[in-house]
Formats: C-alpha cells, structure tokens, sequence
C-alpha cells in the first residue's frame, strides 16, 4: 500500500486524492475518530494495531475498505494528509460548520448544477427532500417573480 499528496494505491488499485471525501475524513480525523460506512465514527484508538481494514470515504459518499499491515498507524497518515488538503485545521472546522447549517454531514455526497440564480447543491443518498436520495441544501434567496 502506497500513500501520496495525489494518490492512494492499494494491490493494484491506484485512487486518486480527489476522488476520495477529504473534507469528511478530515472532520473525523479531527475528532480523534475514524469514518467508516454510511458515516459511521469509530475511534482511532478502537483500530486494530496490527493487520486490519481502514475504510477510506469517497467523494460518492461510500466507504472502501483498504487492508493495512499497520491499521491505526495507516489511519492516523490519510487522516493527517486529508487536513493538509483541505487546507489546514480552521478550513477544515469552516467546511463542518457549513455543512451543520446545511443539515447534510460532509460524507453524504454533494452535486452542484448551474442554476437561474446560481449553483445549485443537492445531497445525494440523503433519502428526502426533492426526489428519491435527493436533499436541497438550501433555500435560494433569488426573487423568483422576474424569473422567466
């Protein structure tokens, strides 16, 4: 297993960064815990010391299980690395607060779109809201009666 600033590589499998939910690994790691499935936290200290599996969070909301020799010690790097990326401890506390006030936690999935008066951000897999698995995270703040 292999761990870069661009890329993790697991047996033949080689992620890049920025397809895995830093933000959301970030977040956890800052909290002393570790993200798993379905946004679960476990604390660092629960991960085996020896061999184990380390679910690493994709920016599809989902969790991939990686096999490291030396589980906790692996877990303590991609979480250190994930708070570099994002830019440091308070980008890092900016992204959780937004995401409080959005009511959608940082490993659910995000998709923006353009829109009349802006981008528009929907979580995906939040399970209500607009459609199935469809969440808006916030209310426009566009008038809406000059909008043709």
């Amino acid at each position: 297993m292999e761990l870069t600033e661009v890329h993790l590589r697991n047996g033949g499998r080689t992620t890049p960064l920025s397809e895995l939910n830093l933000a959301a690994m970030a977040d956890v790691f800052q909290r002393g815990c570790w993200l798993g499935g379905g946004g679960t936290e476990r604390p660092l200290e629960r991960l085996a010391e020896g061999t184990g599996v380390v679910p690493v969070t994709r920016v599809t909301g989902t969790a991939t299980p990686v096999r490291a020799r030396q589980a906790a010690e692996f877990a303590r790097k991609p979480g250190e690395l994930a708070v570099r990326q994002c830019g440091g401890s308070a980008q890092v506390a900016a992204l959780a607060d937004r995401a409080r006030a959005e009511g959608v936690p940082l490993w659910i999935a995000r998709r923006f779109a353009p829109g009349p008066a802006g981008p528009i951000a929907v979580a995906a897999g939040a399970g209500a809201g607009a459609g199935p698995g469809v969440q808006p995270l916030a209310e426009s703040s566009a008038d809406w009666s000059d909008w043709r």
